[in-house]
C-alpha cells in the first residue's frame, strides 16, 4: 500500500539507540521516515537523513519544512549524566532549548509530537512512580530533562511525553548498559552491578513498538513506559549473564558509593506502568522479557546488522 506524506514520522536524534531502534522497527512497519542527526550520519539507517542543528531556530523551522511529518518522535538528547553534570548550560541548551524549538515548529508544522523524558525527574526516594507524583530532579541531566517537559507541554499541549529507560543494540560505536554487561562478561572480565539502584528497564525495541502504538492511539499527556517489574542493577546483570549463556560470578554487588561519579544516582527509579497498560489494554514486557528479546535480537542477527550499518564500520 502506498503511503501519503500525512503517514510521515520524523525522529530527532536518529544515530542514538532510540532513534536508531525506532527507525528500524517504524520502518519494518511499513511507515515512511525521516532521520534527523545533527554528528553521527545515518543515511545507513537506509532513510532520508537531514544534518540539523535543534538548537538553531532556523534550522528546526528548516527541517520540518523539508520532512513536512505528521509526526515528531523526538528522541535527541545530552543523556550522559556525567557529562551534563559538568557541562549544565550546553546540558540545558540542548535539553531545555532544542525541545522547545522542537515542539514550537511542530505546532507550527500542525505536526503530532512524542516527546521521550526519562525515570530520572525523580528523586528515586521511594519509587513505584506514577505520573502524577512529584518530580524532584537531583543532578543537571535530570533538572534538564524536567525543565525539557514543561517547555513542550508549554509550547504544545497536545504533545506526548513518554518517561522511559531503555537498553538495546546500538547503532553507534558505543554501548548501553546491556551491550557493556555482555561485552564485559563475554570477554571474562568483571563488572560491578550497583545494588542500591533500582530501575524498570525496557528494551528499546519494545519501546519503538509501544510508541508507534501509541501515536495510533493519538495519546497525548505524560506516560511512564517501562518494565512493567523492576530490579538492581546487580540483578540485571545477573540476569543479562544467565541469559547470555555467561559466568554470573563475574557480576559483583557494589554501591554507588563504591564508584565516585560527578553526577549524584537517584536510588529506586522503579516506574508504575499501569496507565499505560490500562491505555493499551495490556501490561508491560517485564524485566526477563526484555532481556530475552535483547538475546534473540543478537541471534536473529538484528544487534550485527545495527553495528555494520553504524558511523564508524566505513573507517574499521
Amino acid at each position: 500500500m502506498g503511503h501519503n506524506a500525512s503517514d510521515m514520522i520524523l525522529v530527532t536524534g536518529a544515530s542514538g539507540l532510540l532513534g536508531a531502534n525506532f527507525v528500524q522497527v517504524a520502518r519494518a512497519a511499513g511507515r515512511p521516515v525521516v532521520a534527523q542527526y545533527r554528528q553521527h550520519p545515518t543515511e545507513e539507517l537506509g532513510v532520508t537523513s537531514i544534518r540539523a542543528d535543534l538548537t538553531d531556530a532556523a534550522a528546526v523551522s528548516g527541517l520540518m519544512e523539508k520532512a513536512r511529518p505528521a509526526w515528531v518522535v523526538h528522541c535527541a538528547a545530552a543523556a550522559n549524566v556525567d557529562w551534563c553534570e559538568q557541562h549544565p548550560d550546553e546540558a540545558r541548551r540542548i535539553n531545555v532549548d532544542g525541545s522547545r524549538m522542537v515542539a514550537r515548529e511542530a505546532r507550527r508544522a500542525g505536526a503530532r509530537l512524542v516527546h521521550i523524558s526519562t525515570d530520572a525527574v525523580f528523586d528515586g526516594a521511594r519509587g513505584n512512580y506514577a505520573e502524577d507524583d512529584t518530580i524532584n530532579p537531583v543532578n543537571e541531566y535530570s533538572r534538564s530533562k524536567a525543565d525539557a517537559e514543561v517547555a513542550v507541554r508549554e509550547e504544545l499541549g497536545a504533545a506526548l511525553i513518554v518517561r522511559t529507560t531503555i537498553y538495546g543494540w546500538n547503532f553507534q560505536p558505543k554501548q548501553s548498559l546491556g551491550e557493556w554487561l555482555v561485552a564485559e562478561l563475554s570477554s571474562g572480565r568483571s563488572v560491578i552491578g550497583f545494588s542500591d539502584l533500582v530501575f524498570s528497564p525496557l528494551l528499546v525495541n519494545h519501546l519503538s513498538e509501544l510508541l508507534l502504538e501509541m501515536m495510533g492511539r493519538s495519546l497525548q499527556g505524560v506516560y511512564h513506559v517501562a518494565a512493567s517489574d523492576s530490579c538492581t542493577k546487580y540483578d540485571f546483570g545477573k540476569r543479562m549473564a544467565r541469559k547470555f549463556g555467561l559466568d554470573e560470578s563475574l557480576v559483583r554487588p557494589g554501591t554507588t558509593e563504591d564508584v565516585p561519579r560527578p553526577a549524584r544516582r537517584p536510588r529506586n527509579l522503579s516506574l508504575n506502568t499501569g496507565k499505560i497498560a490500562r491505555a493499551l489494554g495490556r501490561t508491560m514486557p517485564t524485566v526477563d522479557e526484555g532481556i530475552a528479546a535483547f538475546d534473540a535480537l543478537r541471534d536473529t542477527g538484528f544487534a550485527a546488522r545495527m553495528k555494520d550499518r553504524g558511523p564508524a564500520h566505513a573507517q574499521s
